[in-house]
């Protein structure tokens, strides 16, 4: 039943649970995925692969479900971070340089270097690899969105400037879709750079900002709209969503992330 997912965090593989809602159901998507080999979040096998073209194609068999539930006049906003062949997990990150997260890389098998794409020191360029893919499926791409973080994670390459932002895809599969640009202007929202920091929740530390989220839903979807979140985190979308009078679903696989984020949406009723 519809209402069995409406206002509910439910915790699980969001690629199994995509194929059980119906079709055209939901007005718009804000999601961003795991990263590709970065941070573990539970039994996932999404950016776990061990070749990085193998995470573009995953990520594109996911948009192409969430394609089917999205209706004809709703967005998709897909937020995707880039990485380096070789930066997670090698023995450079230890002493002064390691990190909380090492962890999460130590068990993470990745393809060997090819001295072409596959080297140390590239940039793989996946948002790029991705959005093209999306395109390829019929998807249309209306923004390329600059997310320029005032504070972001520290880094300690000698050879290369400080990244300091991260990619949203502004996708809708139809050309008529709803978008009020008059709202963006009052928000100033209508320029594809938003500067907007990080805002870690609990241990949860790649968690989207209230104010990145909040303009997306104001100028792209209309009150009692369903908002979607296939991969929730710690709850940000479903906070913005009820503080902004709209519904919303989400899906989690990690156990202790979906009890927080639960929780979390308890205070905003």
């Amino acid at each position: 039943m519809e209402k069995d997912f409406i206002d509910k965090i439910i915790c699980g593989d969001s690629e199994e649970l995509i194929n059980t809602l119906p079709e055209n159901f939901v007005n718009l998507i804000i999601t961003s995925p795991p990263y590709f080999g970065c941070r573990v979040y539970g039994n996932e096998t999404l950016g776990r692969e061990e070749n990085p073209l193998e995470y573009v194609e995953h990520i594109i068999k996911i948009t192409t479900k969430l394609k089917r539930i999205l209706h004809p006049n709703g967005s998709f906003y897909l937020n995707i971070g880039d990485v380096y062949f070789g930066s997670k997990g090698f023995s450079r990150n230890a002493g002064t340089w390691e990190r909380k997260t090492d962890g999460h890389y130590k068990s993470h098998k990745i393809v060997k270097q090819d001295g072409k794409y596959l080297q140390h020191k590239q940039l793989l360029m996946l948002p790029e690899r991705i959005a093209i893919g999306m395109q390829n499926e019929g998807w249309v791409l209306r923004n390329k969105i600059i997310w320029e973080k005032p504070n972001p994670i520290p880094s300690h390459s000698p050879d290369r400037r400080y990244p300091v932002y991260e990619t949203i895809f502004h996708f809708v599969k139809s050309k008529k879709y709803f978008f009020d640009l008059k709202i963006a202007k009052e928000l100033k929202n209508h320029r594809d750079v938003f500067k907007c920091g990080i805002e870690p929740f609990k241990e949860h530390h790649a968690t989207f900002p209230i104010n990145l989220i909040t303009p997306l839903i104001l100028t792209t979807s209309k009150e009692n709209d369903i908002i979607f979140d296939p991969f929730m985190g710690a709850g940000t979308t479903a906070v913005a969503s009820i503080q902004n009078n709209r519904r919303f679903i989400g899906f989690e696989i990690n156990e202790q992330f979906c009890k927080e984020a639960n929780e979390r949406i308890k205070n905003q009723k």
